[in-house]
């Protein structure tokens, strides 16, 4: 995989997303960046999505009767890592909030969720260097009002890297039940799916197959997962 390669994944990512209504994003910025730096390095913003259809199927507050969400995913990676197997990033920031005006209220409700990358700072909790969580400084920045809701430090829950094609399925996949229906019928969309699949997902789980086996792995296992506990041979 190169970045000839993986911008002509992008490009036929867009024609499937195109005849499906949707406009995750401007990939042409996205395309411009990947080939600037010729490598894993790029920031999106994207543009407000409406959600409909079979998401979402519980509410807490009845009052919303239509959801909006956006996503930014920022991150810095080679292709050579991810081709060796090792950590493809050394930086990964994925936001993705969710709002919905209140008919009994002026202010907009929020829900946000994060996965990034650990910095590498020392923490006195579980702290997989990629993990999402609950809320984050977008939840923060963007709520006025509390209300009832109970927030603190959510736990942080390990999860692989995603590039963006990942990210845009991630969204589609939970927040786009129906569309999401329609792009599996499509072998460009597998095919796709297969090859990040195989760049960014399979390095992060054999690495925690090879702690079990006791086998050398280009990942540090305590940074994937703090809980695993080591075995006396």
């Amino acid at each position: 995989m190169d970045y000839i390669k993986y911008v002509k994944h992008l490009s036929s990512i867009r024609k499937l997303l195109e005849k499906n209504k949707l406009n995750l994003t401007n990939l042409d910025s996205v395309i411009s960046a990947i080939k600037t730096h010729k490598d894993l390095k790029y920031k999106v913003n994207s543009n407000p999505i409406k959600l409909k259809g079979k998401f979402p199927k519980r509410l807490s507050h009845t009052s919303v009767k239509t959801l909006e969400l956006t996503f930014n995913l920022n991150l810095h990676g080679t292709f050579q890592n991810a081709i060796a197997g090792k950590d493809p990033f050394s930086l990964y920031e994925l936001n993705i909030v969710i709002f919905g005006p209140s008919k009994l209220s002026d202010n907009r409700l929020v829900n946000a969720i994060h996965l990034d990358r650990h910095d590498g700072t020392q923490s006195n909790t579980a702290h997989p260097y990629y993990h999402f969580q609950f809320g984050g400084n977008k939840l923060k920045s963007s709520i006025q009002n509390y209300g009832q809701v109970l927030i603190l430090d959510s736990p942080r829950i390990m999860y692989h890297p995603m590039d963006l094609i990942l990210t845009m399925d991630f969204i589609v996949s939970n927040f786009l039940p129906e569309t999401w229906k329609k792009l599996k019928r499509e072998p460009v969309y597998i095919s796709t799916l297969k090859e990040m699949q195989k760049l960014f997902l399979e390095p992060y789980f054999r690495s925690l197959v090879n702690f079990f086996d006791n086998t050398p792995n280009q990942w540090n296992h305590n940074e994937l997962c703090p809980y695993l506990v080591k075995r006396n041979i």
